[in-house]
């Protein structure tokens, strides 16, 4: 059987290779666990994901991500849940909420590590 010869440097960027492929898989479960755990309105009622920069919009009263609602009036410059016109310069930031998601992101996260290890 012929050995193949491979340069430690080419070895060493396969394991960096290795070690960003695992830790972005981790970050992807870590992210779908949160999202299974999170509260209700922490959800962005159109994708079901966990928000990160919540916006109100004005004419519905709903709470939505800002990059989905982006999304969305990128090709439908309506409110989703009224069929108003909107606007992205409408939108009211919800900074309390925000920051409230973040808080409870972080202690959740510090949860699911702990338990790793």
């Amino acid at each position: 059987m012929r050995k193949l010869y491979v340069p430690e440097d080419v070895i060493a960027d396969l394991l960096k290779v290795s070690n960003l492929a695992e830790r972005a898989v981790t970050s992807q479960e870590d992210e779908e666990l949160l999202t299974d755990l999170a509260p209700s309105h922490f959800l962005d009622p159109i994708l079901g994901t966990l928000m990160t920069e919540p916006v109100l919009l004005p004419s519905s009263n709903v709470v939505v991500d800002r990059s989905v609602i982006a999304k969305h009036l990128l090709s439908d410059p309506i409110d989703p849940f009224n069929r108003q016109p909107l606007q992205m310069s409408d939108v009211v930031p919800q900074i309390e909420l925000r920051d409230e998601i973040i808080t409870w992101r972080d202690i959740q996260l510090t949860k699911i590590h702990e338990e790793r290890n």
